[in-house]
């Protein structure tokens, strides 16, 4: 298990506040230990991408095919573009596992021991690194195969939750068809009956994935170091659960960017206790959601 530095309490005010933006302002002010919020200077979005991010699956989730460069271009160019709009710069962490598959249902672990803290390293790192230039928000989130399907293993098996619960139905009408659902459902269910004796980060070993591993790592120091956090899809709210079970303490300094389809991304916010800030419910491309909701962060900073 890794060894998270303390998480100092983030206490923002009890005082009912009058709105949501009221709210926001609340906590962004606890996380600055200043009286009233100030705007922020230097936000910053970091996207952990897995190794095999140029691939996606084809339409019976059973294989992966090259995705072409030009979409995985287009994908960058429009974080860019959203973190230029939203005033925040953006960088690009890549993780990657010699025993990784690009089947979350693989027989074989996802990580050794030892590749697992190594990820969790780097996040822990990543956050450093930005927070001693001068980051005073970080937005996170991934990119990489399976996402989506490793973080409902993940939730489903350490909240003891049934697999087609856990992936949901509400997913069919993101373009998914019966048999790429049943497919999933098969996956997350064969990935979970794999960790059904394991605890803690032995599940994540087993069926989780480097960049959750690295997400987990991130979210924990940036939190340690008294940073807030927006976390944006079902993989960074998974870790940051990771990172509150090690780390009590994590989820004040959090907040969602927004709503996903994804049954195990809302479970993850409820045990975090916490409501996206925008309700855009998106299955992909993230942090958009993120960037989206940050220029309201920004606002809210400005009218407190």
């Amino acid at each position: 298990m890794p060894e998270f530095t303390a998480v100092p309490q983030l206490r923002p005010s009890t005082a009912a506040q009058p709105n949501r933006v009221a709210e926001i302002a609340a906590w962004l002010a606890a996380a600055q230990d200043s009286p009233q919020a100030k705007p922020l200077q230097r936000p910053r979005a970091i996207v952990f991408e897995g190794a095999d991010a140029n691939l996606v699956p084809t339409v019976d989730g059973a294989e992966a095919t090259e995705h072409s460069l030009s979409d995985a271009d287009r994908w960058r160019d429009n974080l860019f573009s959203a973190a230029q709009r939203a005033g925040a710069g953006i960088d690009f962490v890549e993780c990657s596992a010699e025993s990784t598959s690009a089947d979350p249902g693989a027989p074989s672990a996802a990580m050794s021991p030892a590749e697992c803290e190594s990820h969790i390293e780097l996040g822990m790192a990543t956050a450093d690194r930005e927070i001693d230039s001068g980051t005073d928000l970080l937005i996170t989130s991934d990119f990489g195969i399976g996402a989506s399907t490793v973080a409902a293993s993940v939730m489903g098996r350490i909240t003891h939750t049934e697999p087609v619960a856990i992936v949901g139905t509400n997913t069919l009408a993101s373009g998914i068809t019966d048999a790429m659902w049943k497919a999933r459902v098969s996956v997350v269910r064969d990935s979970m009956f794999r960790a059904r004796n394991l605890e803690g980060w032995e599940v994540v070993q087993t069926i989780g994935s480097p960049n959750l591993a690295a997400l987990a790592g991130f979210i924990a120091q940036a939190t340690a170091r008294r940073t807030p956090v927006l976390i944006d899809g079902p993989l960074a709210a998974t870790a940051a659960v990771l990172a509150e079970r090690t780390a009590p303490g994590v989820r004040g300094w959090l907040r969602a960017g927004t709503t996903t389809p994804e049954p195990a991304y809302a479970l993850a916010l409820k045990e975090l206790g916490l409501t996206p800030l925008l309700d855009l419910n998106l299955s992909e491309g993230f942090p958009l959601g993120a960037l989206a909701a940050l220029p309201l962060v920004q606002l809210a900073a400005e009218l407190a």
